[in-house]
């Protein structure tokens, strides 16, 4: 009864069209559930490249302290020869106590420093 009211050339794109819509509808119904699963896996793998990048920073900076220490050095020998005053170098000179500490106490900064540093930055980026 039904197929002698539609011509059974259309059938076909009666049933595209009624798949059509019911994807259409439920994409549309679920992009947003969809989009906020997305942000929070982006947001999730930025979390976790962002501390990877914080350790890797630490560690560059313990394991290049001595030899940044030695290019202070040098800088340092270099300005005091073209007669530069300790006064003007005081930054020079900050650097370089900063530098030895890090030198001198390289074992305590990779077993006590790491994590503190870490929950600090964690409450950091949470503020």
């Amino acid at each position: 009864m039904v197929s002698e009211l539609i011509p059974p050339e259309i059938i076909p794109l009666v049933w595209f069209s009624c798949i059509a819509v019911t994807v259409y509808v439920f994409f549309r119904v679920f992009s947003s559930t969809l989009k906020e699963k997305f942000k929070q896996t982006n947001l999730s793998r930025k979390k976790a490249e962002g501390s990877v990048h914080t350790d890797s920073q630490i560690d560059d900076l313990v394991n290049n302290a001595p030899r940044i220490l030695n290019e202070i050095n040098k800088t340092i020998a270099e300005q005091k020869s073209a007669g530069v005053s300790d006064e003007q170098m005081q930054g020079i000179y900050n650097k370089k106590k900063m530098l030895e500490l890090v030198t001198n106490n390289a074992e305590v900064i990779n077993i006590i420093g790491k994590p503190i540093i870490k929950k600090l930055l964690g409450l950091v980026k949470n503020i």
